[in-house]
């Protein structure tokens, strides 16, 4: 397989070498990406690599080591090293004379740990971003390297080509792009309602198709199971029901990709009338009756009168049989067989929202920046490169060795490894998966119940591609911020219980204080620029 991606890898330099050279080099020979002047230039542009690499005779000066430190999120997988020596001693050593070192920021050192990171001294050469993890405020703060086409061009020369291009509109701010999108979109913005099937046999649980359907199901989990220790739901003040299902409920989406602005979908793919559908979500009746449900929901006791102090993962709590039930993604049912293979209990998989439209993932939702302080680019966008452009090397970085953590079918779908729990597949390389990422297989109908259910509901909503620049109202978003903080938490916990519409009542009252009318006009006003700018 190695020597077929060798072959295939030569064919391309071969057609972009003299592409690539010309648009970056003009007529000066070999471009330094090393540590600046120390770096050195040499006729061939191929000292330090391999006489196989697919980045020979391309022009980049490689001649000196570079070490690449990438930041992360989450936990690290146990396998991570025996993953990174492979990479580094098999593809960016000998093809871009760099190593690749990852580091994690823990989810909860995350609010505070990511922007010191930027702001401090560390080497960060890569870092994962997200229009929900720090995009659009860190761009603001001109914390990442604004990555012109030229520079994408030149120092992602396979990659590039293959890049969805309305990825690339989905990660700009204001027509300029501050971070490399992943290239595989699913639909992880879809959720379903999963729910311990052995509970649900035991209590007599009929069919579970509506949200109502739902809310009856875990009402008599609480009044049942809540004694033995097992909640019926993990809701944390994070906002599970709400931006997981509540909103996907009442048929309504993002406009702009981590922002609260929304809009009523009508199940169609037309950009939105501004004035008839969209709206602040939390200025929306429909935010309130959700608020009531939640203090609704408390009362029943679905969830742990302690849990706004408890910052336990809910995937966690289902997994180790605390709760009966989770809201998720196209994770839904790995994480239910989780639950089976532990010998706790039993589970299924339903759509509790039918009549909901299902889109695929923004492409902003996962992506690497290079810091503006990074002092190697250039190197770094290569390496990024190596591992996006060629599927063999994605494939080691997002799910570990082929044969270990995983294995591929003669379809080109992949089955989970005998050590595939010491490298889940995608656990942490979610802006990394390139466009030939293959998909899961699975016996268990289960699994695919999730896939099949999406591609069945699928639009491309055209408002999709707009993204919001905070920059001119970053004042009032900061303050707007720190009045969701304060509220946000008891109100998806419902701990207001029959005060909650009174509380709400002064939430909206301090938002429109802080400034949320001029909020709005300014994504109006750009969203406006953005209709007329597809209409052209």
């Amino acid at each position: 397989m190695k020597n077929r991606l060798f072959k295939k890898a030569i064919a391309m330099a071969t057609t972009l070498t003299m592409l690539t050279g010309l648009s970056a080099c003009g007529n000066s020979g070999t471009q330094n990406v090393g540590t600046g002047a120390s770096g050195g230039q040499n006729a061939s542009g191929n000292e330090g690599i391999s006489e196989d690499s697919p980045y020979k005779d391309m022009g980049f000066d490689l001649s000196e080591h570079e070490d690449i430190i990438c930041y992360a999120v989450g936990e690290r997988p146990t396998d991570m090293d025996l993953v990174l020596e492979k990479l580094n001693d098999e593809y960016l050593g000998p093809w871009l004379n760099a190593s690749l070192q990852v580091e994690f920021i823990s989810w909860g050192d995350l609010g505070t740990k990511y922007s010191l990171l930027l702001s401090g001294g560390d080497k960060v050469d890569l870092i994962y971003t997200s229009s929900w993890c720090n995009y659009n405020s860190e761009a603001g703060n001109g914390a990442f390297k604004e990555l012109s086409e030229d520079f994408l061009k030149t120092y992602l020369p396979y990659s590039y080509p293959q890049q969805a291009p309305e990825s690339w509109e989905q990660a700009s701010i204001s027509g300029v792009v501050y971070a490399i999108p992943k290239n595989f979109s699913t639909f992880t913005s879809y959720n379903v309602f999963v729910l311990r099937k052995d509970l649900a046999d035991k209590y007599g649980i009929g069919e579970i198709n509506s949200w109502d359907s739902m809310k009856e199901a875990l009402y008599t989990i609480a009044d049942n199971e809540t004694q033995n220790g097992i909640y019926a739901n993990g809701q944390r003040g994070s906002n599970e029901f709400g931006d997981h299902l509540w909103w996907q409920n009442v048929g309504a989406d993002v406009l702009a990709s981590g922002y609260d602005f929304m809009y009523y979908t009508h199940g169609s793919e037309d950009l939105p009338d501004f004035d008839k559908d969209v709206f602040y979500k939390y200025t929306s009746p429909d935010c309130l009756a959700y608020y009531k449900e939640m203090a609704e929901m408390a009362e029943k006791k679905v969830w742990s009168p302690t849990r706004v102090n408890d910052t336990s993962d809910p995937q966690v709590n289902f997994e180790s049989g605390k709760t009966a039930s989770i809201i998720w993604n196209s994770a839904a049912a790995s994480t239910g067989i989780k639950v089976e293979d532990a010998g706790i209990g039993t589970f299924e998989v339903y759509d509790v929202t039918p009549d909901a439209k299902a889109r695929r993932d923004s492409y902003a939702n996962d992506m690497m920046a290079i810091p503006s302080n990074c002092e190697i680019p250039e190197r770094a966008a290569l390496v990024l490169d190596c591992i996006k452009g060629f599927p063999e090397v994605n494939n080691l970085v997002v799910g570990g060795i082929e044969g270990t953590h995983y294995t591929l079918n003669e379809d080109g779908t992949r089955v989970a490894g005998e050590a595939s729990e010491n490298y889940p597949w995608g656990a942490w390389a979610w802006g990394l998966p390139g466009k030939d990422t293959p998909g899961e297989y699975n016996e268990d109908p289960r699994m695919n119940y999730f896939g099949d259910l999406c591609e069945s509901k699928e639009y491309a909503p055209k408002a999709s591609g707009f993204s919001f620049d905070s920059q001119p109202v970053e004042t009032e978003m900061v303050v707007i911020g720190s009045i969701i903080e304060e509220y946000g938490s008891s109100f998806n916990l419902g701990l207001y219980g029959d005060e909650t519409e009174t509380k709400y009542n002064e939430f909206v009252d301090k938002l429109y204080s802080a400034g949320l009318d001029k909020v709005m006009d300014e994504c109006r006003r750009q969203y406006e620029e953005y209709c007329d700018s597809i209409k052209e």
